[in-house]
């Protein structure tokens, strides 16, 4: 693809990523399976005018210039050509701050020639025609000079009634049911691929492991602590290994720690044994040298986490099923099968965009036949609460995190996180169902030993018991010994 700016209010520019001119579209019809890529929706509130992009980094740069109400993943699209499809131009117009989106090269000859818009290239693709039922039309209204895709169930009535011409629909997109989906219900992620099997795949009991902030075992060559770490959750045959963050200290540019970080989680991947990593502020541009932030906005700067997908991608995780960016591992989650249940990590970034968390919810929805364990660097504060801030960092808060995510589905059962603290036994919160949800806090720090926390669990009985223990030093914790009850799906 191609870089692209698009040009806000007052001139500023935001880049991003775009496709080359209008594709014709082939005699072939799209499949459902074609319209896979979330498409996120902004609106400017003053205007009227929204944004539509699948790009979700671009959402928060948007609020910049006015488009500040973010509706979340509202239908899904294509990011690349496939038969059938055809490509959404974006076109802008800076003087009336309006985004005019078409499939029409007729359209866009005028828009441009005529009205004063720039074309900004294919955004998208989507089907032109809703022959099968997982299209669903998206209408445009137009109001002077601003246009509007109408993504919400009844929006094109409500518009009306407020002065909105409505212009028929222009394309076709995939959505869960017969109308758009709402903001706060976003449609749900493709059929998920078939859940892997574990070593641990049979009905008996199995141990996953929660490794803590490891930022101090890799300032230093020769440190052997995470590799012996890794060596032994393998030796152990844990089903999964959730790395919460701060995997690294700081970035340089020779980026030695992450090439030490490399070879020591590097061992569970030579052994198959499926991990994740969470984005902590240290795993980003917003931590610099010596491990104190970095002068600028680190709520921007934590987003950048360019080195961290250099050295790591899904391949090197296993298990990957599904991400929120693709080709990034900020948002992920995999899945595995052990103690005869279906189970998924949901990895979440830092401080989640809101369209992150829009994205984790359809992820869980669209599986809820599996128990989910989510593993996010901040979540609860060092006195076990639910943290009410971004942590300096970032966007949404862990009571954010807690009140769209993690208490609207049953299948939820834990949260893990780091960042603050020590440690702590579980936490345990009321999901909407009267269901119980336990949250882990294991941060640690250490400078000379290798904490993990260990999750032995029984599916049979309903139990899940944790313990901390070192294996370089054989050290324990047992102040945090505890054993809760689960109602496994």
């Amino acid at each position: 693809m191609k870089s692209i700016k698009i040009i806000g209010a007052a001139g500023a520019s935001i880049a991003l990523l775009a496709g080359a001119g209008v594709q014709a579209a082939s005699a072939a019809s799209p499949t459902c399976s074609a319209l896979d890529d979330p498409i996120y929706q902004v609106v400017n509130p003053k205007v009227g005018s929204s944004l539509l992009t699948p790009w979700a980094g671009e959402v928060t740069k948007a609020a910049k210039h006015g488009f500040t109400a973010d509706r979340g993943v509202v239908f899904y699209g294509s990011t690349v050509k496939a038969a059938g499809l055809v490509g959404v131009h974006r076109l802008y117009n800076a003087k009336t701050q309006d985004f005019l989106f078409s499939i029409s090269s007729t359209e866009i000859g005028s828009a441009v020639s005529a009205k004063g818009y720039v074309d900004q290239g294919t955004s998208f693709y989507v089907s032109p025609t809703g022959a099968t039922g997982c299209r669903v039309g998206m209408p445009r209204l137009v109001k002077g000079t601003q246009h509007r895709v109408a993504t919400l169930t009844g929006e094109s009535a409500t518009m009306t009634k407020a002065g909105w011409t409505l212009e028929g629909v222009r394309f076709y997109v995939a959505t869960k049911g017969a109308d758009p989906a709402a903001p706060e219900t976003p449609a749900p992620t493709p059929t998920p691929t078939p859940t892997p099997s574990s070593p641990a795949a049979s009905a008996g009991p199995f141990q996953f492991a929660v490794v803590p902030d490891t930022q101090l075992e890799v300032l230093k060559a020769g440190d052997a602590r995470m590799k012996a770490r890794n060596q032994w959750l393998v030796n152990q045959k844990v089903a999964f290994v959730a790395q919460t963050g701060d995997l690294v200290n700081w970035d340089t540019d020779a980026h030695e720690q992450y090439d030490r970080a490399k070879v020591g989680m590097g061992v569970l991947t030579a052994n198959q044994t499926p991990y994740t990593v969470a984005v902590g502020n240290h795993d980003s541009m917003a931590t610099g040298v010596g491990g104190s932030a970095r002068p600028g906005k680190t709520w921007e700067l934590v987003r950048d986490t360019r080195t961290l997908n250099h050295y790591f991608s899904a391949e090197d995780f296993g298990n990957v099923a599904g991400a929120f960016e693709p080709g990034k591992i900020d948002n992920v989650y995999a899945t595995y099968q052990a103690g005869g249940k279906k189970f998924m990590v949901l990895t979440l970034e830092f401080a989640p965009r809101k369209a992150a968390v829009a994205w984790a919810r359809s992820v869980v929805a669209s599986h809820p036949d599996h128990n989910v364990i989510i593993s996010t660097h901040f979540y609860l504060n060092g006195n076990n609460t639910i943290s009410t801030s971004n942590g300096g960092y970032g966007d949404a808060s862990g009571k954010y995190v807690f009140d769209n995510l993690v208490s609207q589905y049953p299948n939820i059962k834990m949260v893990f996180s780091g960042h603050v603290g020590y440690a702590a036994k579980a936490r345990v919160d009321t999901g909407k169902a009267g269901n119980k949800v336990y949250s882990f806090l294991t941060t640690f720090h250490e400078g000379t030993t290798n904490p993990v926390r260990m999750l032995s669990v029984d599916t049979t009985k309903g139990t899940v018991s944790s313990t901390i223990y070192a294996p370089f030093d054989n050290k324990t914790w047992h102040a945090y010994d505890q054993t809760v009850a689960v109602d496994f799906v």
